[in-house]
């Protein structure tokens, strides 16, 4: 973290308030979380946990092809119990097995050692990672931070040899039960730094790009013809998750995964672009980076990623922090509506599809946990809940609603 910043404020002084009734009006009763689910039984779930000041990610991977069992990933622990509750609340609900079962927590991710990311994760690996060997693997990213947390964790995983560990960089890849992991930063260069010149400690961050359903190339029937090419079989919908990467990592970033422009061989261009896309930092959501602090993101960032849905994990303004920043808030803003040249009214947050963990509605109740439903299917829209909870409430997953509003960006 840094010194405070200047909180984001509305127009009427309400701290991103997603007022009830604009809320009331786009939402599904209670439950449609679980009938999503239901509905979409081999959908990506992915969850932003409201922590107040913190990060804390879950995946739950879409259900595995050998043994239909649905296994986790989680990005950051913020604080004890939090997650934990919520997965029992995904035990109860039937979605996956008995909290702690062998290899039910596929991957860790600790993607830098600041408290607010890490200060939980010590509390899960006690919890659930006994010799049954729940969490099969762990990433990190080699940055040595001389913290008690930081120590705290180390020393259990130490005592903890059934678990993998990794500390990856800047191209390093995992699949998933048909979901992948890219790992775009930090870059080697950052990474060979963390211990000689010295790196800003939230640019060690491990930022991710999640793609499912992961693109794999096939072979046509061959007919003698030219038409025997390689092609992706299906598009994939895309989450970035930006931990507290800040301008020498994005920057890192950009280098070792550059925008595809290709004149000279066009054939090859398009076919590069089934593979990969149109641009290896696109995606359709977004999890501001260093929950949007002004040194997190910029407006050339933005309009790249160029994310119908951008999810800060925050207070809503204030707090010990100060964390959203107004400078990457309206950045974030500009790159879905631009309002800086043409001078039209600005939309709100939620109509742009942005949406901060800790918002309140105009009640004053929190507006809660995000889950994202990502289908498998091509063309199914994303689904975007908000679950209520305040910083330190369980999840309660029944209590999910939907937000129905999400609008391609406007550049």
């Amino acid at each position: 973290m840094t010194a405070p910043e200047v909180p984001v404020t509305g127009p009427a002084g309400v701290i991103h308030a997603v007022p009830e009734a604009s809320l009331a009006a786009v939402a599904a009763p209670p439950g449609a979380l679980l009938a999503a689910i239901a509905e979409d039984p081999d959908a990506l779930v992915y969850f932003l946990l409201n922590v107040g000041d913190g990060d804390t990610q879950l995946l739950l991977l879409p259900p595995n092809s050998n043994d239909h069992i649905r296994r986790l990933v989680i990005v950051d622990v913020a604080t004890p119990g939090k997650l934990p509750a919520l997965i029992e609340a995904l035990h109860a609900a039937g979605l996956i097995q008995a909290p702690g079962s062998t290899g039910q927590i596929a991957l860790l991710v600790a993607t830098h050692p600041h408290f607010d990311h890490i200060g939980g994760m010590t509390d899960l690996l006690e919890r659930y990672n006994g010799p049954s060997g729940c969490v099969d693997q762990f990433w990190e990213p080699g940055y040595f931070f001389p913290t008690p947390s930081f120590h705290n964790l180390m020393l259990a995983l130490e005592t903890s040899p059934w678990v993998r560990r990794l500390q990856p960089t800047a191209g390093t890849r995992l699949t998933l039960d048909w979901v992948r992991l890219t790992v775009l930063g930090p870059g080697i260069g950052l990474r060979n730094r963390f211990d000689t010149y010295g790196v800003e400690i939230n640019d060690s961050s491990l930022t991710i790009m999640v793609d499912y359903p992961a693109n794999h190339l096939f072979a046509e029937p061959s007919n003698g013809s030219r038409k025997d090419r390689r092609a992706a079989n299906e598009p994939s919908r895309r989450l970035l998750l930006g931990a507290d990467a800040q301008f020498t990592s994005w920057a890192q970033t950009t280098v070792d995964f550059p925008d595809l422009q290709q004149s000279l061989n066009p054939a090859l261009a398009k076919e590069l672009r089934t593979a990969r896309g149109k641009d290896y930092l696109k995606a359709d959501v977004f999890k501001l980076s260093h929950h949007a602090s002004k040194h997190g993101i910029n407006l050339e960032l933005m309009e790249r990623v160029s994310a119908p849905v951008a999810l800060v994990s925050s207070v809503a303004g204030g707090g010990k922090y100060g964390f959203p920043h107004q400078l990457a808030m309206e950045a974030a803003r500009e790159a879905r509506q631009t309002t800086a040249s043409k001078g039209t009214a600005r939309e709100s947050d939620q109509q742009l599809g942005i949406h901060v963990t800790g918002a309140d509605l105009d009640n004053g109740a929190p507006a809660g946990s995000i889950a994202v439903v990502v289908s498998r299917r091509t063309g199914s829209p994303l689904r975007l809940f908000r679950l209520g909870d305040g910083p330190r409430a369980p999840i309660d997953l029944a209590a999910a609603r939907e937000v129905r509003a999400i609008k391609p960006v406007r550049p």
